[in-house]
Order: C-alpha cells, then structure tokens, then sequence
C-alpha cells in the first residue's frame, strides 16, 4: 500500500510539471536592489533573487521570461494578471493579501536604521523632527516611518528601490535611512559605506522583518502550489543555500 501511495505521488508531481512544461513564466523583479537583483548595463539580470527565479522555473519546467519595475509597480502588475511571479522580497501584509498570493516563506528579513555616525534614532519622533529619512516607496519600512511621523512626515523621503536609498546615503542626500538588513549590508561592507554606521540593533517588529515570500497572480492556485513545492525542493536538496553563499555570508533561512 506505501509503495502505490509513493508512487501516486510521484505520478502526481511529475504531471504536475508537465502540466507547466514549455509556457513561460512572466517573472518581475526590482532593477536596483543589489545583492538581490541588479539589471545591468548590459541588461543581464544577476542576484539572489535572480538565481532563485531561474531555479524555480527549471524546477517546474517552465522557461523564465524576467523583467523589471519598480518596487511600489510589482503589486498590483502581478494583481492584474500581467506577471505570474514577483520576486522582491515582499513581506505579508493585509493589504497585500487581498490583491496576490503568496508562496511559502525563502527567507526571514530584518530593518535596521543606517546613517552618519552620531545621529540618534531613539526617540524616533525626534530624529524625524530635524532629519531625512530615506526609505524605499511603498515600502515596509516607509509605512513604517510614515505611521510614526506625525506631524513631521515631511521628513520621511521615498525614494523608488533601495539602490537609490543607498546613493542618498552615499551622497548625504539622505543624512538616515531604514532598510532591510541584508540589502545594505553589502554597500556597508564597501568603500561606499565609509563614515556610515547601523544605528542601533536590527528590527523585526511592527512588519519590520519576518518570513520574506515570493508573490503570485491571485488566479493561479496550481502554479502557486508548484512554486511552493519547488522552493521546498531547493531549501531540501541545498540549492538555495548554495545559492546564498554567493552573496551572504551566512544562512538567511
């Protein structure tokens, strides 16, 4: 009786492959939010995200077509039927949930404040009275600081993907910031981090961090199930650690 079970679902997976074989899955990614994804000069796609893209397709036996918009686009392009797959880094939220479906969980995020070394983010109400806080548009973290600006929301500037938050912290455009810990953690490590400094301990409260998702078009029940199955695959088999080793240097799971 185990071996016809196993072999029923065996049966059922692999049908569930072909089911999927040869379309193409419209995947859409943000343009500027190294390590994750980067469309560069030479319009080749690379990153995390990227590699986790293509992985997913070759597991489901579909042909990964990737393109990119901006955060605050990706939402309601994928609600609308115009992607299958939106791969960047998205929490799960209410409102989220009434417009996609999201995948299990393939990574745990966390926020932290970056900025000119001296400044004080505790009381928050006061460093947003007298200062510009970056964050990334439509954003956790911009929600976040606009939730908790008041009066003061003037001072909470968006800025269209983390790549640009990260230049306005480089440049002095943006004197503070806060954004998820593993996208500026690299820029930290850099040159271009120099003078710059976390202010205080990572965050995970208020929507700040947890398990980061991959989103899917609400219409699509069976391809949100073989995602999920093949993300379970690639965590099982090692691929996705492999995979973040090359830009992390430790588990991000």
């Amino acid at each position: 009786m185990l071996r016809r079970w196993m072999g029923a679902l065996a049966l059922s997976g692999a049908l569930a492959v072909q089911a999927f074989a040869g379309d193409e899955l419209r995947v859409v990614l943000t343009p500027r939010s190294v390590p994750f994804s980067l469309l560069t000069e030479s319009g080749e796609m690379v990153g995390f995200n990227v590699d986790m893209a293509r992985a997913v397709c070759a597991e489901i036996g579909r042909t990964c077509k990737l393109e990119v918009l901006p955060f605050p686009e990706i939402v309601p392009a994928v609600a609308a039927g115009r992607y299958d797959l939106g791969v960047a880094n998205f929490l799960r939220t209410p409102e989220r949930e009434r417009q996609v479906a999201f995948t299990v969980p393939y990574w745990r995020s966390t926020s932290v404040f970056v900025g000119r070394q001296g400044i004080r983010v505790e009381p928050l109400a006061s460093l947003l009275a007298d200062t510009t806080v970056c964050a990334i548009d439509g954003s956790a973290q911009w929600s976040y600081l606009l939730a908790r600006a008041g009066a003061s929301a003037e001072t909470v500037r968006a800025l269209p993907s983390n790549q640009d938050v990260l230049d306005g912290l480089g440049s002095g455009a943006c004197p503070a910031a806060l954004l998820p810990t593993m996208q500026v953690l690299p820029f930290m490590q850099g040159e271009r981090g120099h003078g710059l400094a976390f202010l205080g301990a990572p965050l995970g409260e208020a929507g700040l961090g947890g398990p980061v998702h991959m989103i899917v078009r609400p219409d699509a029940p069976e391809l949100r199930a073989a995602v999920d199955r093949a993300l379970r695959r690639l965590i099982a088999n090692g691929e996705h650690e492999r995979a973040a080793r090359h830009y992390f240097p430790f588990s991000i799971l």
